[in-house]
């Protein structure tokens, strides 16, 4: 991720990934009809989607959770994926995001939908509200809530027993990291779960992450005179400041993403 970060800070995007810049992305990509049919044809449904769940990812996730559950979902945005998965699971969902302005968004559209409650936190440095919850969702959010270890620990001490946390990571071979960082129990993720002792399960959705940046760099430069007559450059200037760095690693066959379903460990 810090490679990540250095890549987006040399086009413009030095705030990227901050609660400012979010609020910004979603008070625009909430109105924007070109957002819109972008995310239709890279996600395959328009949820004004930032993140890298396809359809076919979110219908396996929602397979996931059973009716009646309590989840809590980690970096939930403004809440359209959250209703896809309770609408399709039958779960109550705590939603959870440090974008003020995607939590007040997700609260006004479901304000009539008791399954469904959001927050704005930020779990780099707040406290988990509620809990116990039967599952935990960080789906491509953990790498903003800083050390692995101590996030895996954070979210393991919320959970009631017999409950898990589902983690969706990505991992990038960096010039000086060896091959193995790609194996699913070698990427970063994979070895703090071993050295925290977690019993998990993983699936591969590496063809998925390739594929999907393929789809949105190309997407991206041929929407870019309609992101601009709406005046929303800003918007294409975060998809492209993403995608030249993620589509380098995906045609070099150096990028992996994985989701984890990891047990709750004893306390």
């Amino acid at each position: 991720m810090g490679q990540l970060m250095d890549h987006t800070s040399t086009m413009g995007q030095a705030r990227m990934f901050s609660r400012e810049w979010y609020n910004e992305y979603f008070r625009r990509a909430d109105a924007s009809p070109t957002h819109s049919r972008y995310c239709e044809q890279v996600y395959g449904r328009d949820l004004c989607q930032h993140g890298m769940m396809d359809t076919e990812e979110m219908a396996f996730l929602a397979s996931l959770l059973r009716p009646c559950e309590r989840v809590l979902e980690v970096g939930c945005s403004n809440g359209r994926i959250t209703e896809y998965l309770q609408q399709h699971s039958g779960c109550s969902i705590q939603g959870l995001d440090y974008s003020d302005v995607a939590i007040s968004q997700a609260r006004e559209r479901t304000r009539d939908n008791p399954a469904l409650s959001f927050d704005c936190i930020d779990l780099s440095c707040d406290d988990i509200p509620g809990g116990p919850y039967d599952t935990i969702l960080s789906i491509d959010t953990i790498y903003f809530m800083g050390d692995y270890g101590a996030t895996l620990s954070k979210l393991n001490a919320t959970l009631a027993p017999g409950g898990r946390i589902i983690v969706a990571a990505f991992q990038a071979k960096e010039a000086d990291d060896p091959e193995s960082i790609l194996d699913p129990h070698r990427t970063r993720m994979g070895e703090v779960l071993n050295q925290l002792a977690f019993s998990y399960r993983h699936h591969d959705f590496t063809a998925n992450i390739r594929n999907h940046w393929l789809k949105n760099y190309h997407l991206a430069l041929a929407l870019q005179p309609e992101f601009t007559r709406e005046g929303n450059e800003f918007l294409f200037a975060a998809r492209m400041a993403e995608n030249g760095w993620f589509k380098g690693h995906g045609d070099a066959g150096t990028l992996v993403r994985y989701l984890y379903e990891v047990d709750r460990k004893s306390l």
